[in-house]
């Protein structure tokens, strides 16, 4: 497994700027206030924001427009209170799939962490053309591509997020200093179209390749990741955050990283914010990023925040 060092940018930390809370029409569950509090993951498609947690079975649906609170949506059958069981499922990391035969608009993958059995297992939920998500969600069986990296890493994963680039899965794994390093594995997919139709299990025709990351440290914290997303064909966007024994943030990063596993960016965000979920797009030269945070107070709602960064190309891609 090859190490990738990763130089921090010299610049001033990336502002970020509040649009909205997370908040709720009805609590998700009975006891339960009418907010997000624990947001670890976001993916948009047209004026919806999807949100999961790692502390939920659902996933937060958010129309941009409008600002009007969102609505909380099992994607493990009925609605469960599963708050403080030690070996509930988790959900933390969210992205999109792209259109494959079948699923004309792509849909939503949402991932567990795998830091235990109970929680190898993920949803899809498809797209309708307006980026609302149409039907029901469909679980999905993580556990070979998890079994893999458990093999590889001889101990315990913790996967914080999830991109694909072409025909490859690209799982990021949060490192922990004593045992394993910042991971990225990369798996070649099988027919994903046939897996979303059929067995809703992700089998890994091979492991393609592994990659440990050294991301710097914040106040002598390591960095961590914490999300991804895919930004572009040869681009990855990911966040991690420094995050002491003792739970104190010690601040967050964004940067990216290039098909062939190199970091071209990374940079740090206003220490503010414990920068837990991260969605990327390009438009007229700059990365346009939507972040989510777990300000780690369950009576406060997690705030969906944005923020802009020029692309350089020289340290970017190409081609955008």
């Amino acid at each position: 497994m090859r190490t990738v060092g990763v130089p921090r940018e010299q610049l001033p930390p990336l502002e970020l700027r509040r649009l909205r809370d997370l908040d709720l029409s009805e609590p998700r569950a009975q006891g339960h206030p009418a907010h997000i509090a624990s947001a670890s993951g976001i993916a948009k498609r047209g004026n919806f924001a999807y949100v999961v947690g790692d502390d939920l079975l659902e996933v937060g649906v958010f129309e941009l427009a409008g600002g009007e609170p969102g609505t909380a949506r099992p994607v493990f059958g009925a609605p469960v209170d599963a708050g403080g069981e030690p070996d509930k499922p988790d959900l933390e990391g969210l992205t999109s799939l792209p259109p494959v035969d079948g699923e004309p608009n792509g849909g939503l993958l949402g991932i567990g962490s795998g830091s235990k059995r109970s929680r190898d297992r993920g949803f899809y939920w498809s797209f309708a053309p307006d980026g609302s998500l149409a039907g029901e969600p469909r679980p999905i069986d993580l556990r070979p591509v998890y079994d893999v990296m458990r093999a590889e890493l001889d101990g315990d994963i913790n996967i914080e997020g999830a991109a694909v680039l072409g025909s490859r899965l690209w799982l990021f794994h949060r490192g922990n200093e004593a045992e394993t390093p910042n991971t990225v594995a990369e798996f070649e997919l099988g027919n994903l179209s046939r897996t979303l139709r059929q067995d809703l299990v992700i089998e890994p025709d091979e492991l393609a390749s592994m990659h440990a990351y050294q991301l710097g440290e914040l106040d002598g914290v390591p960095l961590c990741f914490s999300d991804a997303t895919t930004l572009t064909e040869e681009l990855v966007c990911f966040s991690a955050s420094a995050e002491a024994d003792d739970g104190e943030i010690h601040g967050s990063v964004v940067g990216t990283i290039r098909v062939d596993g190199s970091v071209r960016r990374l940079r740090t965000i206003d220490p503010r914010w414990k920068v837990e979920g991260v969605h990327a797009t390009i438009d007229s030269g700059v990365i346009d990023f939507l972040f989510v945070c777990d300000q780690d107070d369950p009576e406060t709602p997690s705030p969906l925040l944005s923020a802009t960064m020029p692309i350089e190309r020289e340290l970017d891609e190409d081609r955008v």
